[in-house]
């Protein structure tokens, strides 16, 4: 009688054993969470740029690509993972405006770094502006100093001398791929003092 109980006993238990085994699997096979998703969009689809947060997904698509198709894929695996919360928003980018739009934001930082190698120049930034296939690229200079300021004037043409001077060398030149340009020269409220 003993020996029955503790085949019984011992088959119960095998079988609960097998049977957690098997839920856990299937929970991990299943269960995707947010970045294995959007991994795998990025896999399938011609992506330029993901970004989430805890209620928004953000998706750039190449203009390639059917923004329908994509949206309806990132919410179909969402909901099969449990992940319903997420809006999602999918848009497409011209893939030629988006290289143009990242060839300008690093050739401004290398102008901004090179000017502010001068003393004279430490306390300027530079401000985003938008850029268009079509248009010439605004290089936006923010100085420290204010419109009305005595020689601002003289300051700001010497920053945009310098600045024009570093977009013509041979380097910047090649990068920038012939695009045309303006130099603005901004004070601290914002002002256009050039």
């Amino acid at each position: 009688m003993k020996l029955i109980r503790n085949i019984l006993f011992l088959s119960c238990f095998a079988l609960l054993l097998a049977a957690c085994q098997n839920a856990d699997t299937t929970s991990n096979t299943k269960d995707k969470d947010l970045d294995t998703i959007l991994s795998d969009i990025s896999d399938k689809y011609a992506v330029l740029s993901v970004g989430s947060d805890s209620k928004d997904v953000k998706v750039e698509v190449e203009d390639t690509e059917d923004v329908n198709k994509v949206k309806a894929d990132i919410k179909r695996q969402l909901k099969e993972n449990g992940l319903n919360a997420y809006k999602v928003n999918v848009r497409e980018r011209n893939v030629k405006q988006v290289e143009k739009e990242n060839r300008w934001l690093d050739i401004e930082s290398k102008a901004l770094a090179h000017l502010q190698e001068n003393k004279e120049y430490k306390d300027v930034t530079y401000k985003k502006t938008d850029v268009t296939l079509k248009q010439p690229v605004t290089v936006a200079i923010v100085t420290p100093i204010v419109k009305s300021d005595e020689g601002a004037q003289e300051y700001s043409e010497k920053i945009k001398k310098e600045v024009n001077t570093f977009l013509q060398t041979k380097d910047i030149k090649k990068q920038s791929k012939g695009d045309s340009y303006n130099i603005v020269i901004y004070d601290q409220d914002d002002q256009v003092i050039s």
